[in-house]
């Protein structure tokens, strides 16, 4: 198991209906109703992002998961993404490693802490509101899908 204090880069498959001018929109990263956390994948230590991202791409294929080819993978350290909720939206957040049989990579953020309904939904779509953000004040970090 991947020590969550350890985690390095983390990606998130966004699908083209949810890009922008090239970044990924609030509806990226919204929690379903039925999930408990959003759906990212720890990236290999020991690969460049780009190789990565191929890894995943085959992980999330094995699972019958159509990373669509016109969509993005947001890639965010785990460390800074925490910091940065902090900062912009006094929220703190968690992201857990939730590895499957086929998919090693799985891992899952949401907002810490107990929340009853409404305050869950809120919480959920300020966290997809500063994920957004956060890409469109680092562009960099949002790559094709190889």
């Amino acid at each position: 198991m991947i020590d969550v204090n350890r985690l390095g880069f983390l990606a998130r498959h966004c699908g083209p209906g949810s890009i922008r001018d090239g970044i990924p929109q609030e509806n990226a990263f919204w929690i379903r109703s039925n999930e408990e956390y959003l759906s990212v994948n720890v990236l290999p230590e020991d690969m460049e992002v780009e190789a990565g991202l191929a890894q995943i791409r085959k992980i999330l294929a094995r699972k019958e998961y159509d990373a669509n080819p016109n969509g993005k993978f947001a890639v965010f350290n785990a460390g800074r993404i925490i910091q940065y909720m902090s900062e912009y939206e006094g929220m703190d957040v968690q992201i857990k490693h939730r590895p499957s049989h086929n998919d090693p990579t799985h891992a899952g953020i949401a907002p810490a802490g107990t929340y009853n309904t409404s305050a869950w939904y809120e919480s959920t779509r300020t966290m997809a509101r500063a994920l957004t953000k956060f890409f469109e004040e680092n562009p960099d970090f949002v790559y094709p899908v190889p």
